[in-house]
């Protein structure tokens, strides 16, 4: 049988492994914050008159004479609420006053980074390690750096110095586990999301990209309960429920499969996802069927459901071509 990865990865718009990422700035995915031309602007206004932004803390305004420290925290403080460019302000004010604070300089690298701003995130983090070269969140902020650059080997060593420095730094090991899922070390992967986990239990996404090692090494059984241990752990994702649902019929359990297809969207288009799982299998006629299925239950329903419909009658002997 051929590897599951060749033939899911390819049809990813309609189905397909998800692995998530965590966020730069803290424990939650921020990549939706705004766009790095917008910070550069920012910056540069910064840099030029070493002012606020027009919106300012009330407690910042009646307190002008801060100190290093309480500009960190005030930068903590609007990291959690969301607000990255008034975090990075509080950040930047506080390198100002005292430039050796690795802790605050780790924080705008990751920042840096958050905006595709490699460059800047690559300065901050090699001054780090200028004056401290056993700072481990150095080594974590150039591993996160190099896996988006897409140099794994350089990441994976990166990764395994911050690890070696500090066995703690859980999102070390979960970075690892998916640059080590990049390069189909699929049983390291595994050992790095469980180190993970080992230090953060309750994250879904770390579940998430464990089930699907063991879902690319056809653990498929262990990767079912790791797709459900993450939709316990966290608000439920679609695209979860799509992996659990995939893994499922990997194992025949096509109608338990349907219903988990559903609760990741809606009954059409679980018929459709599940007849594309009948049609990568070769089973065309319960492709058909579900194909069929979708489409009556959703006469509108994009038009993806009726082009895998004639696909399926195509490729099937006892159907005629469609016309």
């Amino acid at each position: 049988m051929r590897s599951p990865y060749k033939k899911i990865i390819p049809f990813l718009s309609i189905l397909g492994i998800f692995i998530f990422l965590l966020g730069c700035a803290g424990e939650k995915d921020q990549r939706e914050a705004f766009n790095g031309k917008e910070y550069k602007k920012l910056m540069q206004r910064m840099k030029e008159k070493q002012r606020a932004a027009a919106q300012e803390d009330d407690a910042l305004k009646k307190k002008t004479d801060m100190t290093a420290e309480e500009y960190e925290r005030l930068g903590d403080a609007y990291l959690r609420q969301g607000q990255r460019e008034m975090a990075f302000l509080q950040y930047d004010r506080a390198l100002r006053q005292d430039p050796n604070r690795p802790g605050t300089r780790y924080k705008q690298g990751r920042l840096f980074l958050e905006k595709g701003m490699a460059e800047e995130a690559e300065r901050e983090f090699q001054e780090i390690l200028k004056w401290n070269p056993q700072y481990a969140l150095a080594y974590e902020g150039m591993g996160w750096l190099l896996f988006r650059r897409n140099e794994m080997e350089e990441a994976e060593r990166s990764l395994l110095k911050a690890i070696q420095l500090d066995p703690h730094l859980w999102q070390a090991h979960h970075l690892l586990g998916v640059v080590y899922d990049r390069q189909r070390h699929f049983d390291l992967a595994i050992l790095y999301y469980r180190r993970a986990l080992a230090l953060k239990p309750d994250r879904g996404m770390i579940h998430n990209n464990l089930g699907i090692s063991f879902f690319l090494s056809r653990q498929y059984e262990k990767a079912v309960d790791s797709f459900r241990e993450a939709l316990r752990t966290e608000d439920p994702k679609s695209q979860v429920y799509n992996n659990l649902a995939m893994t499922l019929c990997k194992l025949g359990r096509y109608r338990e499969a349907l219903e988990v297809f559903e609760k990741g969207g809606n009954e059409a288009e679980a018929y459709n996802n599940l007849g594309y799982i009948y049609l990568l299998e070769g089973k065309n006629k319960e492709a058909i069927d579900a194909f069929e299925k979708a489409l009556d239950l959703s006469p509108g329903f994009y038009v993806r459901a009726y082009e895998n419909l004639n696909r399926a009658k195509a490729a099937s002997p006892d159907s005629p071509t469609p016309e």
